[in-house]
């Protein structure tokens, strides 16, 4: 199967970032202030792509505990921001085998669950609320909260000293880099006064680049089952089959 992943260094993205804003094949000594002030944009382009649409990209989990019972509510670390789009939902795991799901409520919607069988819950800033206290049944169960991951950056050593050969060969944290270039020429040339004239030029390019990926994403990528909050008098006219173990939350 042919790869469609594209890879560049830090070296490839701050000669092509020179590229787009001089027309010319430059390249600058990595202890020098204009290599490391285009590497920080670089990792300010990275931020901000990370931010795009919640790019799935970035997706990871996060362990945060065994299920005790009795319990029905846990803290999460102030580093965590929890992904809840789609189908997104907390994970109870055995043995690495995902057994139960918890999909996520409006947090003024979860006290109209308490008294079904199943298992929601809602995110309050760092709280982590179910619906009713765990069971005997998800005693000692691990628990996985679908979270949102930064994307790697560049860490260069002190200004003045050597940068490393491993830092300079660290591929950008995107499968597309050409975005964060495009991305990262943009904000540079804001802070140019001599580039300034083609901020909007550059603004243009890498939006139109944004779109393609967007586009790419949406019309090659099956959409997820919607993760729709029911209403509790609906929630009623169903049979409750909370214990089933497809996970979907009108069940």
């Amino acid at each position: 199967m042919m790869n469609l992943e594209v890879q560049m260094t830090l070296d490839d993205a701050v000669a092509e970032v020179l590229g787009l804003l001089t027309g010319l094949d430059l390249t600058y000594e990595a202890e020098f202030d204009r290599y490391r002030a285009i590497t920080r944009q670089l990792n300010r382009a990275l931020r901000a792509n990370a931010l795009e649409q919640e790019w799935g990209y970035y997706a990871s989990e996060l362990e945060i505990g065994t299920a005790v019972q009795g319990d029905r509510a846990l803290l999460l670390p102030n580093s965590v921001r929890p992904r809840i789009i789609n189908d997104d939902a907390v994970r109870f795991k055995q043995n690495g085998r995902t057994v139960k799901w918890a999909y996520f409520l409006p947090r003024e919607s979860l006290s109209k669950y308490e008294g079904r069988r199943g298992l929601w819950c809602a995110i309050t800033r760092q709280l982590l609320e179910f619906s009713r206290p765990f069971s005997l049944a998800e005693q000692g169960l691990t628990i996985f909260v679908p979270a949102m991951r930064e994307p790697r950056m560049f860490r260069l050593p002190p200004s003045g000293e050597e940068v490393p050969t491993m830092i300079r060969n660290q591929f950008i944290d995107f499968d597309y880099p050409d975005l964060i270039i495009c991305r990262a020429a943009y904000y540079y040339a804001q802070t140019d006064p001599v580039m300034q004239p083609r901020t909007q030029t550059l603004e243009t390019n890498y939006k139109d680049l944004m779109y393609q990926v967007m586009n790419r994403d949406e019309q090659n990528t099956d959409m997820p089952y919607s993760n729709q909050f029911i209403l509790p008098i609906e929630a009623g006219l169903v049979p409750d089959y909370s214990d089933h173990w497809h996970p979907h939350a009108d069940m």
